[in-house]
């Protein structure tokens, strides 16, 4: 029998490769025969480049960058020289993560470090340049971005304002980059699975400001902010209603407005780059899963397409993660599927958090293939 072993990330716990190595550990221990093949994966956040990289081959550019407070860090891309190409993971610079409980405030963050690294790309001659989007810690439409390529930002009386989320509604005038020419010769695409709009009930600050340290007040201010920079980016197209629009507080939008960025699914590009077709064509078992397991899952996540794979290849699966909630949410489709969850073996949270690696090896020295 061959499994193959191909997580995301349990956040905040154990990287994919991490959770791969444990649950490898686990079933050697009950059979040492089976034959393992272990892929971590990854959704366009934290841990992106790794798996590329790992798949393509290429260098990690390291540079100093502001983060999402505007405080300075290191960040890096992954550029692949054969190809004149980039790969921006923009939680490397305008990441959550980057970011303590307490410092958390979707009103005062910004993309600006992340438009550093794409401007840095393009002066080291990108011909094509991949923005992924997850794990953001922003809800600035993408003007912070914008702000580093050479945008400006005006209000109503013309003075420039900073590029922060709780801005937008202030937002009067934007004046083009003299760069802009020069932008639009690049091919842009920006690689995400959500599917959210700019703005609304399932827009970025509804949705996700949450998480980023935004209470309900300042959510509802967001979203008007968001409403204003749409009158913006729909003067043309109808940029803030596209699918993925939303996606990391609004960079999607602000990819596809200020650079002319193609959305691309991140599932898929992450999954042709590790040639998972191929490796799920030699295996008769597979291993998915992530760190929380939800009613989010299922609608465009990496996890989602990995198991809509192995079913169409008739595969049997399995599905591990940190937590599961939602369960009743389950599609139809997957609710056969068996789940293990670190959380029911666990003590409390924290006991789930720090020993996941534990447990994942107890949960599979136990099983049998």
């Amino acid at each position: 029998m061959r499994i193959l072993i191909c997580p995301d990330k349990f956040k905040g716990s154990l990287s994919a490769q991490q959770v791969c190595e444990a649950i490898e550990s686990g079933i050697r221990q009950g059979n040492s025969f089976i034959d393992i093949v272990k892929l971590p994966l990854a959704d366009g956040g934290e841990g992106t480049l790794e798996v590329l990289q790992s798949a393509l081959g290429g260098e990690m550019i390291e540079l100093p960058v502001l983060d999402p407070l505007f405080r300075p860090i290191l960040a890096d891309y992954l550029w692949i020289a054969s190809d004149q190409k980039a790969f921006i993971e923009m939680s490397r610079a305008s990441g959550l993560a980057l970011l303590k409980s307490t410092e958390r405030n979707a009103l005062k963050t910004s993309s600006y470090g992340t438009g550093q690294l794409i401007l840095h790309a393009l002066e080291k001659g990108a011909k094509e340049i991949v923005l992924t989007v997850g794990g953001s810690a922003t809800n600035d439409a993408g003007i912070g971005m914008a702000a580093a390529l050479g945008f400006q930002f005006l209000d109503q009386k013309g003075e420039e304002l900073s590029p922060i989320g709780e801005n937008l509604v202030h937002l009067a005038q934007i004046v083009p980059s003299e760069r802009l020419k020069d932008f639009q010769q690049i091919n842009f695409k920006v690689a995400t699975d959500v599917e959210n709009t700019l703005h609304g009930l399932e827009g970025a600050a509804y949705v996700f400001a949450a998480q980023k340290g935004a209470d309900a007040e300042s959510i509802k201010y967001l979203d008007k902010g968001l409403i204003n920079v749409a009158a913006f980016f729909d003067h043309e197209h109808s940029i803030s209603q596209n699918s993925g629009a939303g996606a990391a507080g609004g960079l999607g939008a602000g990819a596809m407005f200020f650079l002319g960025a193609k959305k691309i699914s991140g599932s898929d590009m992450v999954l042709e780059a590790v040639e998972f077709e191929q490796k799920l064509a030699q295996a008769d078992f597979v291993i998915t899963g992530e760190g929380k397991i939800d009613a989010q899952t299922w609608y465009g996540k990496l996890v989602a397409e990995v198991l809509k794979r192995s079913q169409i290849a008739e595969k049997k699966c399995l599905l591990v993660c940190g937590i599961q909630e939602d369960a009743e949410k389950t599609p139809e489709i997957f609710q056969e599927i068996p789940v293990f969850s670190v959380a029911a073996k666990a003590h409390n949270s924290s006991d789930s958090m720090e020993n996941a690696g534990r447990y994942l090896k107890q949960m599979f020295r136990e099983q049998r293939f």
